[in-house]
């Protein structure tokens, strides 16, 4: 029996692609392979929203060819879709799919003979591309994708290029979804997008009228990934605050505290529209906030940074990932000058995240005492019988404790948190 394996870079969207992808594989009658060197087949789901994902994904196809030769390897997603004449891509790639044709991978094995099969077509104003997905094998918590696409110009980046326009799936399809997820026994749904913020079905079927869809549901608690700060209106943030199932657990980004950088990033809000919405959300007890801050865009000033630094020690966010500002393809950013140089911006990203790592153990701590329910994703038997559990609380907290249940992966647990995991 033939064997598959995937590797996923990138962000959640790509986790559930991936699963529809091995999923395809599994209908074929393929197996899933423990590692790249036991495979016949091997995909790489690339992403390319910073230079280091990049330098990431060409770095691994090159391992990957050098370690099982004789495997047939196929690059898709986002990089491949902006980037299919890359040299090195081409030279270690045997398939080369875009991000609208990724699910055809089994169709284009079929066709490969040999040489190089590249096909990527471009897409600007597409349908969404709906596929039925029921394994999540070795999954403790499930993805249910119900957008994709997105219609903003933020200008540093190329993911709209990538994935073209905002299209949804329909509302009947994602709950037939929920509905075999919950049944399948799944404690924990992770609801994604590429902007999410923008779902809909209609007029008047957006992201509040859906999510208050499933949770019609019973028997998992829902996650909800990145939404943009301007996707939320009052019924929303009330959804978020109010229903104890939807994870305690935002992530808004706001890229910049500078009203000077938000405006040439074409951000849609204020420094001070985003933090009363952050202050709105933050009235759910024990609610976790993140965020995403770029340092060193080009043109940033010394003070402009600081206004990031200061804004986020005084905010009510508990975490920023901090990405150090890469010139992307098509992104009109590349453009703008004078550039911040590299040493400034390694500089900046490391105080950045020292704030942000202090504010993350400054929430630890304030936990510390409190009950939590935690997904146990490792399970570990301890020599006088009892288990070590360890998994994430719906705050994404990682905690570990002790317990003679004999739970298993994927089970809820009520545990009190005292420990820094």
């Amino acid at each position: 029996m033939k064997k598959l394996f995937v590797h996923t870079f990138g962000c959640k969207v790509n986790i559930y692609e991936s699963e529809v992808i091995k999923d395809i594989f599994l209908k074929e009658g393929y197996e899933i392979a423990k590692s790249a060197s036991m495979a016949d087949v091997i995909v790489i789901n690339t992403c390319t929203v910073t230079e280091k994902a990049d330098s990431k994904f060409l770095h691994l196809l090159k391992k990957v060819r050098s370690e099982n030769p004789s495997a047939i390897i196929v690059s898709v997603g986002c990089f491949t879709q902006l980037e299919s004449e890359n040299e090195v891509l081409k030279a270690d790639s045997d398939i080369i799919l875009g991000v609208n044709n990724k699910y055809d991978v089994i169709e284009a094995i079929r066709e490969f003979k040999g040489g190089k099969f590249i096909s990527v077509p471009e897409g600007k104003e597409l349908d969404y591309a709906d596929h039925e997905l029921r394994s999540f094998q070795d999954h403790t918590r499930a993805f249910l994708k119900v957008q994709d696409g997105c219609d903003n110009f933020c200008t540093y980046c190329t993911i709209k290029y990538a994935r073209g326009n905002s299209r949804s799936r329909k509302r009947d399809s994602a709950l037939s979804d929920v509905e075999y997820l919950s049944q399948k026994g799944f404690k924990e749904i992770i609801l994604t997008g590429i902007d999410l913020g923008s779902y809909t079905d209609g007029e008047a079927y957006g992201l509040f009228e859906l999510i208050s869809d499933i949770l019609k549901y019973e028997g998992f608690r829902l996650r909800i990934s990145s939404v943009e700060p301007w996707c939320f209106d009052d019924r929303l943030i009330e959804l978020f605050v109010k229903e104890k199932r939807i994870c305690p657990h935002f992530h808004i980004p706001v890229q910049s505290a500078s009203k000077r950088i938000l405006k040439m990033m074409n951000r849609k809000y204020s420094i001070e529209v985003f933090d009363s919405l952050i202050s709105k959300l933050a009235q759910r007890e024990d609610v976790f906030i993140a965020t995403d801050i770029i340092v060193g865009f080009p043109t940033e000033i010394d003070e402009e940074f600081e206004e990031s630094v200061k804004y986020l020690e005084s905010s009510k966010i508990n975490f920023a990932h901090v990405f150090s500002y890469s010139d992307r393809p098509f992104a009109p950013s590349s453009k703008l000058k004078p550039k911040v140089s590299q040493n400034k911006i390694i500089q900046r990203s490391r105080i950045l995240r020292k704030v942000s790592e202090a504010k993350l153990h400054e929430f630890y701590a304030s936990q510390i005492g409190k009950e939590k329910e935690i997904i146990i994703e490792k399970i570990v038997k301890q020599a006088d019988g009892k288990f070590t559990c360890s998994g994430l609380s719906g705050d994404y907290i990682p905690v570990s404790f002790e317990t003679e249940t004999p739970y298993k992966k994927g089970d809820l647990a009520g545990t009190t948190y005292n420990n820094i995991y």
